[in-house]
């Protein structure tokens, strides 16, 4: 793979939990100017490996191949943490793949945080802490350019996080559910059926 000596040596270097210092979108401009074409189209699987979706594009990065696997498992891990905590099959919701054991500790963690914001940041330090692991020996490949891209979307995704507007939607989704109930009870006493 191709190495970036001056496009990586030039990316600026922020913790987590620090706003990124560029946009996504200005990144993606800057990877267009000095990534070269055959590289450029793995910009998008950083992505799509976030997401836990999985590109045929990705084996020509090691990077992110491990890492969709970690997402992959992580996502199971969860959704088998969760399942089980309500006495639920998780079978429907899983995807195929295996669960690591750094991925099976991240889902711990996660499930672990006090609230749901907690719960969002713990999930994105621990996908940080995994881009980190993952790329520690890879200077100046696109493997760290996608890393750092990946970085940036973690970076964005934490800052949008808003305490009020956090609240603005747990209250709407409560009175949807509210008012839900409150048409089901009200339908079962006119007609006599609960539905």
């Amino acid at each position: 793979m191709k190495r970036y000596w001056y496009f990586v040596s030039t990316l600026t270097s922020f913790p987590f939990g620090t706003p990124p210092p560029v946009s996504v979108e200005e990144f993606d401009v800057l990877c267009s100017r000095f990534i070269e074409k055959s590289d450029l189209g793995l910009l998008a699987c950083a992505e799509e490996a976030r997401k836990g979706e999985y590109s045929r594009k990705m084996k020509k990065s090691a990077f992110l191949k491990a890492y969709f696997e970690f997402e992959r498992g992580m996502r199971n891990a969860l959704v088998g943490l969760r399942a089980k905590a309500v006495k639920m099959d998780a079978a429907q919701w899983t995807k195929p793949g295996n669960i690591s054991p750094e991925a099976l500790r991240a889902a711990q963690a996660v499930q672990a945080a006090a609230d749901p914001l907690q719960a969002e940041l713990t999930l994105e330090h621990e996908r940080w802490k995994t881009v980190e692991r993952l790329t520690a020996f890879s200077f100046f490949e696109m493997d760290s350019v996608l890393a750092y891209k990946m970085k940036l979307l973690i970076a964005t995704r934490c800052v949008s996080f808003d305490k009020d507007r956090g609240m603005e939607g747990l209250k709407k989704v409560y009175q949807e559910i509210v008012d839900a109930a409150a048409e089901a009870a009200s339908s079962a006493l006119e007609t006599g059926v609960a539905t």
